[in-house]
This record gives C-alpha cells, structure tokens and sequence, in this order.
C-alpha cells in the first residue's frame, strides 16, 4: 500500500502528540451526534455541543447565534473539520490514501506520524477518529474501542487529517444563549433573567 503524503513533512510533527490518547465522545445535546463532531470530540476531549458550535461558527460566520434556531450540524465537509481542529488547537494536514485500501489494511499499513499521531479518517463518505490501536466513531457510539474490534473495517480510506501539532486554540467558541426565562427574587416577584449558556 502506497499512501500519498502530499503536504505533510513527518520531521515537522510534533513530538508531543506521539501516543495523544482518544477521549470517548460525550453527547451532551438532546440529538444525535453525527459522525464529524463524534471525531472530533474523541480527538479534542470536548463535549459535542461545542463542537457543534464550532462548526456552526466555521461554517456560517459568527452570526449563526442570531438565527432563531440552531442550524443542524449534519454532514460536514474535510475543510470544515480542519478549521474546526484548528479552533480547538490541533494542527495537521490532510492527504489522500492512495489504493483506497480497506480501513483493515489501512491500520495495518500505516507508517510514521500516521501510526503515532491522531488522525481524522475518512472512509466510504463516513469520519472516524483513530490514535495508534484505539478508534471512535458513531458505529462505536461515540466508544473508544480497540482498532482491531472497530465497526466498518471493509469499508475504503479516502483521505486522512493527520494532526502534526498544536496552536492556541480560539479565545471563544460562540455559542447560542438560552432562551429568557422567569426567576424569583428574595421578594417572591417574578423577574426576568437572560443567562447565557456559558454562565450557566
């Protein structure tokens, strides 16, 4: 297997992601979490709410607070999920796996900062979150799993994220503030306080 490595210089990774461990993907909303927010928040450790909101703010501007719903983050593109690392501040590069070899062979064949680092895989239209041995997806339900136990393993490697190293993160990830509701003062009336969902 041939893995094409346009972009990616494997003497630039950073030494520190060497061995990063995948956190279980915690889905904190009332929906279900698809499978670009589950890998990054394997990868991340942060909750899918905010990734959620990154993405949101990635792909509508800071303005998507303003709209009276929350768009839904569905299917995500490659170039999305890259700004997306990047707001959390994890740094890569992606390239594509030449062959398209089943994700089985793909673990299998993996060399240099691909078998060390996190990587975003993507295989059959489908995103998971691999480091080293271990794998997260929505098929493990958002589980870190050994790699070689992982759901979808005929399925084809397209491209791969590989992450090389980290920046600082964004200073604030915009999110939604909740609706006003109705609070008791020390006197019994009602008043109105507007709590964001940061504050709570």
């Amino acid at each position: 297997m041939t893995i094409a490595m346009t972009g990616l210089n494997p003497s630039a990774a950073s030494n520190d992601l060497a061995g990063h461990r995948l956190r279980d993907a915690v889905n904190d909303t009332k929906s279900r979490a698809f499978c670009g927010p589950t890998a990054v928040a394997a990868i991340t450790g942060e909750p899918v709410s905010r990734v959620r909101d990154a993405f949101r703010l990635v792909r509508y501007g800071a303005s998507w607070t303003n709209r009276r719903r929350s768009p839904p983050i569905m299917g995500t593109h490659t170039h999305e999920t890259e700004r997306v690392l990047r707001l959390f501040g994890y740094a890569g590069v992606w390239h594509k796996v030449a062959g398209r070899p089943t994700l089985a062979a793909y673990l299998e064949g993996r060399t240099g900062v691909q078998r060390t680092h996190p990587c975003v895989v993507l295989v059959t239209g489908h995103y998971v979150a691999v480091s080293g041995w271990v794998f997260c997806d929505t098929f493990s339900k958002g589980q870190v799993v050994d790699a070689d136990t992982a759901p979808g393993r005929r399925k084809r490697v397209k491209q791969v994220f590989v992450i090389t190293g980290r920046i600082a993160p964004a200073a604030h990830i915009l999110t939604k503030a909740v609706p006003v509701r109705a609070a008791l003062s020390a006197t019994g009336r009602g008043m109105v306080a507007d709590m964001s969902a940061a504050s709570r």
